[in-house]
């Protein structure tokens, strides 16, 4: 399993979805590691996971899909740390499945807003805190900003449309916002993660739905892959859509080809 050179320096990290599944594992990895957590989830029982975590962990509701949620929650960072190193945002939905045909629109536009416009709210207010912030502190090290994808994303998953498209879509979402970091020369790497099916409610409701799982990652790949991007090995490595799986150890920003691990998935 491929792992960071060197340790990821501690950092306050913002991390959605952070009351279960991925969002809650890595947590629990990061908090070991010495980092400052922030979790945020859209039930209460955000506050009991940040207590299991350890005693210094902040928690939030929010719901991702409301931007004045996202912003209230940013204004509470603000008070409160007056920066944010990086954020991992694990926070999504479902959404129903079936024959599009078969579809509620409203359901359908509902899960577009939380995963979609979520994942942009998100990356959006961490942006403007970071540059806030880097504007007082130059020496300010890279931003970290890391999405998650899922099935979909990469391919045509049948009965999953929502799911599915909103993942294709934060591909590229991902893609373009790091084109725009670059071209304002904004040292905010971005980048979305494909995190095999892990053993999370989520999962549980894809089989539940019919869906196709043909194999089953464990937690360390989506903690290790986190680990490696909240590193400083990672830096300038952006914009790219990676698997668990993929050798991303050996990246380096000159080894890139343009569209390496973009949505496309040229590999290498």
């Amino acid at each position: 399993m491929p792992v960071a050179k060197s340790p990821s320096q501690p950092s306050r990290v913002l991390i959605t979805g952070g009351s279960r599944g991925i969002g809650f594992e890595v947590a629990r990895d990061l908090a070991a590691s010495g980092h400052q957590l922030w979790l945020a989830a859209t039930s209460d029982k955000v506050h009991e996971a940040a207590r299991q975590i350890g005693e210094n962990l902040r928690s939030s509701r929010v719901d991702v899909a409301e931007p004045r949620s996202v912003a209230a929650m940013f204004a509470e960072i603000r008070r409160e740390w007056r920066k944010l190193d990086a954020v991992i945002h694990a926070a999504a939905e479902l959404g129903e499945t079936g024959n599009f045909w078969q579809l509620d629109p409203d359901r359908f536009t509902h899960t577009l807003r939380v995963n979609v416009g979520g994942a942009f709210s998100i990356a959006r207010a961490f942006v403007q805190l970071w540059t806030d912030h880097a504007a007082q502190d130059p020496a300010e090290r890279r931003g970290k900003i890391i999405l998650f994808s899922g099935g979909g994303a990469g391919y045509g998953y049948p009965h999953f449309l929502g799911y599915g498209t909103s993942k294709a879509a934060d591909v590229r979402m991902c893609e373009t916002i790091s084109m725009e970091l670059d071209a304002a020369k904004i040292p905010i790497d971005v980048n979305i993660v494909a995190p095999g099916a892990n053993q999370t409610a989520l999962l549980a409701a894809v089989r539940a739905a019919g869906g196709e799982v043909r194999t089953v990652v464990p937690f360390s790949k989506p903690i290790a892959i986190c680990r490696w991007l909240l590193s400083t090995d990672s830096d300038g490595i952006s914009g790219r859509f990676l698997h668990v799986n993929d050798s991303y150890s050996t990246l380096s920003p000159q080894s890139l080809h343009a569209e390496t691990y973009r949505l496309r998935r040229i590999d290498p």
